[in-house]
């Protein structure tokens, strides 16, 4: 199954909205979870919103797309245009395609294409922010063996690699890491586990290898009643 990119829509028309959310719902690599015809909203809401994509007019009252894109943290981003004169500050914070209005269908899916290939069928790394520190870490993907929210500040992660190495991640939500990581699932509400790391399964007790507890033994994690089929199904039929 291809997976989609989670998407954005955001512009302040909202007769184009809409049939640019027709088109986007016709195609099999994006979904929107989100539209905003007011972009001071949206600024509001996206820290809180999970999205990998985000589809942005431009020319709007208030807060102009390019604007926007500045303060997503990096964020990709498809401009949407019906005026060429903010080309050259859109082309400046390179974003991964900028599309012209009127749409043509068949514009817009070349420049879904090109994010997919770029965020989904080559990301192997993802950049994080490190607590404690002022530094960034980028961490490949596939490396991370086990995920646990951290007990002082739930908006952090701390993360366990198949090195040995261990870093909390600041303001890093669940959902991110087990959608692009291929081997995380979450086994709790606040865990997820590499299924390669799981060493046995007793009912609803995971223990795992590669990390040990304080004890020096091999670390041991509850399975969630909620998360028991979701786990069994990929641990023991998928292939």
């Amino acid at each position: 199954m291809i997976k989609k990119l989670r998407t954005v829509a955001v512009d302040d028309d909202e007769y184009f909205l809409s049939s640019l959310l027709q088109l986007c719902k016709e195609s099999p690599i994006v979904e929107v979870k989100d539209t905003f015809t007011d972009p001071t909203e949206f600024l509001k809401q996206a820290p809180e919103l999970i999205f990998d994509l985000c589809l942005l007019d431009i020319q709007m009252p208030g807060i102009d797309g390019t604007t926007l894109a500045q303060v997503l943290n990096d964020k990709p981003v498809i401009f949407i245009s019906g005026t060429d004169h903010k080309f050259r500050d859109a082309i400046d914070i390179s974003p991964i395609d900028i599309v012209t209005k009127p749409i043509m269908k068949d514009r817009l899916y070349k420049a879904f294409q090109k994010a997919h290939e770029l965020l989904v069928e080559k990301k192997e790394y993802e950049l994080f922010n490190v607590a404690e520190s002022r530094r960034k870490v980028n961490i490949r993907l596939v490396d991370i063996i086990f995920v646990s929210t951290d007990e002082i500040d739930p908006r952090n992660k701390q993360v366990w690699l198949k090195n040995g190495e261990k870093y909390t991640l600041m303001n890093c939500k669940m959902d991110l890491l087990t959608a692009n990581s291929p081997s995380l699932i979450q086994v709790n509400k606040s865990q997820a586990v590499s299924l390669e790391a799981v060493h046995e399964v007793e009912y609803d007790l995971l223990t795992l290898k590669g990390i040990t507890a304080e004890d020096g033994k091999p670390k041991q994690i509850t399975l969630g009643m909620v998360y028991r089929a979701k786990f069994k199904e990929r641990m023991f039929y998928n292939k």
